[in-house]
């Protein structure tokens, strides 16, 4: 059961990163009418430092 409640809780989390990243696409583009690929290449730059302290320095996920 907690297994479940847990991969509830992960799947919120992402969830909520999806929705801001969607949402600051949608604000610049709905003011500016050009898409900023920005937010993407940031996104993916967080992604980056997260695998490289998580999973080869050992640091721990919730730091």
């Amino acid at each position: 059961m907690e297994t479940l409640v847990f991969q509830g809780l992960v799947g919120l989390s992402v969830s909520m990163y999806l929705w801001l990243l969607a949402a600051g696409l949608t604000i610049v583009f709905g003011v500016l009418g050009v898409l900023n690929f920005a937010h993407g290449s940031l996104f993916m730059l967080g992604a980056y430092f997260t695998f490289t302290y998580y999973g080869l320095w050992g640091v721990n996920f919730w730091l």
